[in-house]
């Protein structure tokens, strides 16, 4: 693949707000994808953890009780460019952030020059404070979260590439006819419950179902939704618009007449729910007693393999607070002096925007509410237990994307071998995401602190960096079929745990 060289910091501002005017977007904020932390998910330690890949998981945990003190993943990712693993590596970008003393003179940005669309990724999750437990053929976990999504699909290259200017080689004189491309960001704290049961556990089988419902509470949402863009630059400060279908809409904690002042009243601008669903299949090596009453006795029974199918966030949140939409209906524009566009707020670019393409600075505002869906997706789970303490994990992730205006995960296929004991385990993740990237991941876990990262090669100095990944878990959680009890032994019911 092309690349191109641009030195680290040296894209000014002003060329992200012409990004931003050209593209229909804050380019220049970050467009995020969320991870699913697969070394965590898949443990059998982790108790509620597996809910974040399938609700029926929390049935078929080695544990009982299961506390997660705090959760968080941070991961960034992108095909625009890479950062020059020879000049530059990720503990250099670390120092230069941490102390404004520390400059690497060599950093550089590499930008990609091919003309595929491009995707870019940040996302952060931070699970607070949760419970699970399970009694009988029962599991319920309570708990709360936050969580920060967005994403840019399909953008064209040269949005990317021309970094906003007219002179730029890659616009000046070309046309160009753009379809079905968006942004969109999304940030929401959450309220979580799910419940699972074992609907079948006879023999050597357990068929598990399991639902999550999620009370959503909306920060901040924005979106651009690009239905078609055809364009022409004749000159270096000419922008002709033959044709703009799109919508552009926000709800942000900002004051939209003034970029320095921020506007959290109130602090949720909007509220929704959302939804997960699941199955598991479970073929046992064992079974279990289904007299056992105590929460503690019923002992875990091994299996063969496990096979689950869930979909992920089915639901949205509605923004009724500060929130505008604007659309841009089969729009065209002669606009002359586009070089010297100033970006001055949020409503001083929305006025001139709706100015251009309608002659009137207020037209193009249509709503003052709007809804966003989650990020659904498909996920399918596969584990197959090799061998004493050896397992086998497989998983896919597929999007359900319906509309332009939602934010997208990115689609991912992995397979995952691992190691778990009570002390310890140890995961080694390889996936292919968005189904061009192949990726090598770690995760290890002592007790109940579980660290990891699905791109191990950014720490190592592998390979250029185009993003990063990192995790950690720290719980508190009980065995199945392990009571200890002072009257009756430390392994007081009958089969113990297996």
């Amino acid at each position: 693949m092309k690349s191109r060289t641009t030195v680290y910091g040296r894209i000014i501002p002003t060329c992200y707000i012409r990004i931003m005017l050209f593209g229909l977007f804050l380019l220049s904020g970050q467009s995020l994808f969320s991870q699913q932390m697969l070394g965590l998910g898949f443990d059998n330690y982790n108790g509620a953890a597996g809910a974040t890949l399938n609700p029926a998981f929390l049935t078929n945990s080695k544990v009982y009780l299961d506390v997660n003190l705090v959760t968080a993943d941070f991961f960034l990712d992108n095909n625009m460019g890479y950062i020059n693993k020879d000049s530059t590596s990720f503990w250099d970008l670390v120092r230069m952030a941490g102390n404004s003393s520390y400059q690497n003179r060599n950093a550089a940005l590499v930008a990609y020059e091919g003309q595929n669309k491009k995707n870019f990724a940040i996302s952060t999750r931070f699970q607070g404070p949760s419970i699970m437990i399970q009694r009988g053929r029962q599991a319920i976990a309570l708990g709360v979260a936050v969580r920060s999504l967005s994403t840019g699909t399909n953008i064209p290259y040269q949005y990317v590439a021309s970094h906003g200017r007219l002179t730029s080689p890659v616009l000046l004189h070309k046309n160009f006819n753009d379809h079905n491309f968006s942004l969109a960001l999304l940030n929401w704290a959450e309220i979580n419950l799910n419940y699972a049961y074992d609907l079948i556990d006879q023999g050597n089988t357990k068929l598990s179902v399991g639902a999550g419902i999620k009370f959503l509470f909306g920060v901040s949402g924005a979106y651009v939704a690009v239905r078609n863009l055809n364009f022409s630059v004749p000159d270096s400060n000419h922008l002709n618009v033959n044709n703009l279908d799109g919508d552009i809409a926000f709800a942000l904690p900002v004051d939209y007449d003034n970029y320095n002042k921020s506007n959290f009243n109130p602090v949720f601008k909007g509220h929704g729910l959302g939804l997960d669903v699941g199955f598991l299949y479970t073929r046992l090596k064992t079974f279990t007693d289904p007299g056992e009453k105590r929460l503690c006795a019923k002992p875990y029974a091994d299996y063969v393999y496990k096979f689950g199918i869930s979909i992920m966030d089915i639901g949205g949140i509605r923004f009724k607070h500060h929130t505008q939409v604007h659309q841009f209906n089969n729009r065209t524009a002669n606009w002359q002096r586009f070089d010297t566009v100033q970006n001055r707020s949020i409503n001083s670019t929305m006025r001139m925007l709706s100015d251009v393409f309608y002659g009137s600075p207020n037209a193009s505002l249509t709503d003052t509410t709007m809804f966003m869906s989650l990020p659904t997706t498909l996920s399918i789970q596969f584990d197959y237990h090799l061998k004493e303490n050896f397992y086998l994990g497989a998983y896919l992730q597929q999007p359900l994307r319906f509309r332009l205006r939602s934010v997208r995960q990115a689609p991912i296929l992995a397979v995952i071998p691992r190691y778990e004991t009570r002390v310890f385990g140890a995961s080694l993740p390889v996936s292919v995401y968005n189904y061009e990237k192949i990726r090598i991941g770690a995760s290890l876990r002592v007790y109940s602190l579980t660290v990891g990262t699905e791109k191990l090669g950014t720490f190592l100095g592998i390979g250029n960096l185009t993003g990063m990944d990192f995790y950690f878990s720290i719980r508190f959680n009980l065995d199945k079929g392990s009571c200890m009890s002072y009257k009756n032994g430390a392994c007081s019911n009958a089969f113990g745990r297996k």
